[in-house]
C-alpha cells in the first residue's frame, strides 16, 4: 500500500508540474491603482520588428491609463494606453480614444505592430485596425531598457491602468491583420491554441510576466470559473496529500523510535537474565588480597581481565592445593588472584572450558559496581546471602 501511494504521489506531482505553465496562460491579473510589474527584458531581437498584444478590461479612472510601456535611454520607446489615448512608438503618438466603441469594463483585444521595413505603426482593437502612423526612416528600438506593465512612470498617479489584463505577449514579428483578427476572434477562455499560434515568435510571454516581482496590489486568478474550481480541487488534493505524507513521516519516525527503544530494552533484559543466571564466587574476597580492602577500579580490572589468555590453558588440570600454591609462586609478579580458584566451583575439580568461560566473564558488569566499597567479612556474607536467595527463587 505504501509503495502504491508513493508511485501515485510521484505521478500526480509530475502531471501537476507539466501542466502548470499551460494553466498559467489562462490566468489574468487585476491591477489596483498605483500597482505595476517592472522588469528588464532582452530586447535585442525586437529592435527592428515587434508586436504587442493583450486582452484587457479597462475600469480605471485616470486620464492616461498605460497598460504597457517600454522605456530606454531616457525615451518612451513604446507606450500603449487602455483608453486609446497616446498609442506611441519613438515618441510619435496616435490619439484614438474617440475610435474605441468597446464599453468600459468589457474584455477586449488590443494589439500594436511595427517593423523597420514597413515603418508603419498600427493599432488594432478587437481585430479591427483603428489607426496607423509612419515612423522616421532609420529609427530602431534602443536596447537595455525596462518594461512597465500596469503603469507608465512609476511615480505618476495619472497613468495607472487599474484594470484587468490577460495574455500580454510580445512577438519578434510584425503580425498581419489576419493574424491579429484570429487572436481577437478566439474564445479567450478556452481557445488558447489560437492565441498561441505564433508561439515561436514570442520574446516576452504572459506566463513569464506572471512570475515577475509585483509592486502594489495585484491579484491573480483564472479567467474561466470552471478552471478556477478544478485548480482549487487539485490544490486541496495536494494539501491532503502533503498532510497524509507528513502523518506517514511522523508515524514512521515514531515506529523507528519505538523499535530502537524495544531493542534497547531487549538488550537490557538479556543482560539482566544473564546476570540472574550467574553464581558469583564472593568467597574470593575473603582472601588477603581483598578482605578489609576498599575495592578499587584496579581491583575490578584485575578480576575481569587477569584470566584472559591463561584460563583456557588450565583446561584439563585438576585444581589442587599443590597446583595453586605452585602457580601463585611462579606467577607472583602478575598479581593474578589465584585464590579465586579455592572456591568450591573450582577447587579439587578438573578445570573445563565452561569454567574457563566463567572465570573470564563472571565479574563483567558487577565488579565495577563494587568500586568504593570496603569488603569486610560482614559485607561478603551479606552478598552471599542475597545471591543464595536470588538463585533459590529462580
Amino acid at each position: 500500500m505504501l509503495l502504491f501511494l508513493s508511485i501515485a504521489v510521484i505521478l500526480f506531482a509530475s502531471v501537476t508540474v507539466e501542466a502548470s505553465d499551460d494553466l498559467s496562460k489562462l490566468k489574468s491579473l487585476t491591477f489596483s491603482p498605483n500597482s505595476y510589474i517592472q522588469f528588464t527584458p532582452d530586447w535585442s531581437s525586437l529592435t527592428t520588428v515587434i508586436s504587442v498584444c493583450a486582452w484587457i478590461k479597462d475600469v480605471g479612472s485616470s486620464p492616461h491609463r498605460n497598460f504597457f510601456t517600454y522605456q530606454a535611454s531616457g525615451s518612451d520607446e513604446m507606450t500603449i494606453l487602455a483608453n486609446g489615448n497616446h498609442i506611441g512608438i519613438f515618441g510619435y503618438y496616435m490619439h484614438k480614444q474617440s475610435s474605441i466603441t468597446v464599453p468600459k469594463g468589457t474584455w477586449h483585444h488590443v494589439c500594436v505592430t511595427w517593423s523597420y521595413n514597413s515603418r508603419t505603426h498600427r493599432y488594432y482593437v478587437n481585430g479591427v485596425l483603428l489607426g496607423s502612423q509612419t515612423t522616421p526612416s532609420g529609427r530602431t528600438f534602443y536596447t537595455g531598457g525596462y518594461v512597465t506593465v500596469g503603469k507608465w512612470a512609476t511615480s505618476s498617479s495619472n497613468h495607472d491602468f487599474a484594470g484587468e489584463m490577460a495574455y500580454l505577449n510580445v512577438y519578434r514579428k510584425e503580425l498581419s491583420s489576419s493574424e491579429v483578427a484570429s487572436m481577437a476572434n478566439a474564445v479567450m477562455f478556452s481557445n488558447i491554441a489560437a492565441v498561441d499560434r505564433n508561439e515561436a515568435y514570442k520574446v516576452i510571454k504572459w506566463e513569464d510576466i506572471l512570475k515577475q516581482p509585483r509592486t502594489g496590489t495585484i491579484t491573480e486568478h483564472f479567467l474561466n470559473p470552471a478552471i478556477e474550481e478544478m485548480v482549487g480541487r487539485i490544490e486541496e488534493a495536494e494539501r491532503k496529500q502533503n498532510s497524509t505524507a507528513e502523518e506517514l513521516r511522523v508515524a514512521l519516525a515514531e515506529k523507528e523510535e519505538l523499535s530502537t527503544r524495544l531493542n534497547s530494552t531487549q538488550i537490557e533484559l538479556t543482560e539482566l537474565l544473564s546476570s540472574l543466571n550467574r553464581t558469583w564466587d564472593w568467597d574470593v574476597f575473603l582472601t588477603d588480597q581483598f578482605l578489609n580492602e576498599t575495592f578499587t577500579t584496579e581491583h575490578s580490572l584485575l578480576l575481569r581481565s587477569s584470566w584472559d589468555g591463561i584460563a583456557d590453558k588450565l583446561v584439563g588440570i585438576r585444581i589442587t592445593e599443590e597446583f595453586l600454591t605452585l602457580s601463585a609462586h611462579i606467577d607472583k609478579d602478575e598479581d593474578r588472584p589465584w585464590t579465586m580458584l579455592y572456591s568450591e566451583n573450582y577447587f579439587n575439580e578438573i578445570f573445563t572450558k565452561d569454567m574457563a568461560a566463567r572465570l573470564t566473564s563472571i565479574w563483567d558488569g558487577i565488579s565495577e559496581k563494587l568500586v568504593g566499597i570496603t569488603l569486610t567479612k560482614e559485607i561478603i556474607e551479606l552478598l552471599n546471602h542475597v545471591t543464595d536467595r536470588t538463585n533459590c527463587g529462580k
